[in-house]
């Protein structure tokens, strides 16, 4: 009987999860589908210029064409491929000279004016060294985006560990912990929620910074197509391959926010 019923209540959670789930998904869609309704509308009725801003379905149909050339698909793992390799670089310089400066003074004093000088420079100002350095291609993109991540990285890894409750570190030293213990099981967790905002702070940077970055002679990406298109005024190009890369952010976003709600599972209550 106890076993029937803790089924059924399992099933009754099940569906209202799915219902709220459902239901969520609704209200992220109605606005968006909303506005390419009118959108669409506006300009069949010549409310809109095509050639200043194209329908919603001029772009849907240029897409489609590229998606089956493979242009569409080239251009997003070239463009792909140097995002995730700049904000793995950038990610990885940012978190550890993060957790070095925020638990050492020493490295924090050293550090501070150099960090804080080279963070006010803006990323695209570096474009001339990018190319004297790597010449053409991915790698100054590369470093363009890693440039730009590294700092809000750094940064939110910083104040991670300098917020960390001083209580969790005596209480963990009184029970013996010390040295790599102490910063595995207090520190980094503790910090983990500010490093993890960082992270979704950087992936928008990451995606701004592949346009500059292509704008290096990259021979394909996202980036690269839409300048392309600007230089010939193909409107229906640029809006649709802006989309694009407004979604592919939107996309990262989300998948690092549940990554994020996985990890940190042990700051929410129970779920019901």
């Amino acid at each position: 009987m106890q076993a029937s019923l803790a089924a059924e209540a399992q099933v009754h959670r099940g569906r209202h999860r799915g219902a709220r789930v459902g239901g969520e998904l609704l209200a992220h869609v109605v606005l968006p589908i909303g506005l390419l309704v009118v959108w669409q509308v506006a300009a069949d009725h010549g409310l809109i210029s095509p050639s200043s801003f194209p329908a919603p379905l001029s772009m849907a149909r240029m897409l489609w064409s590229d998606a089956l050339s493979g242009k569409l698909e080239t251009d997003l793992l070239a463009s792909l491929q140097r995002v995730v390799w700049g904000l793995v670089i950038g990610s990885a310089l940012g978190i550890v000279t993060g957790l070095a400066m925020g638990m050492s003074q020493t490295i924090d004093r050293l550090l501070t004016i150099s960090v804080q000088v080279l963070r006010a420079i803006p990323p695209i100002t570096w474009i001339g060294f990018a190319i004297l350095w790597f010449g053409l291609g991915d790698r100054p993109a590369i470093f363009l985006i890693a440039l730009g991540v590294v700092f809000p990285m750094l940064l939110n890894t910083y104040a991670g560990v300098r917020q960390v409750d001083r209580i969790y570190i005596r209480a963990a030293r009184n029970v013996g912990a010390d040295g790599w213990m102490l910063f595995k099981d207090v520190v980094l967790p503790a910090a983990m929620p500010s490093v993890l905002t960082g992270l979704r702070v950087s992936i928008g940077l990451a995606w701004i910074l592949m346009v500059v970055g292509e704008l290096v002679g990259a021979p394909s990406g996202l980036g690269a197509t839409l300048m392309r298109a600007q230089d010939y005024a193909q409107t229906d190009r640029m809006l649709a391959y802006m989309l694009v890369i407004g979604f592919c952010g939107f996309l990262s976003d989300l998948l690092v926010a549940r990554v994020s709600r996985h990890v940190l599972r042990w700051q929410r209550g129970i779920e019901r």
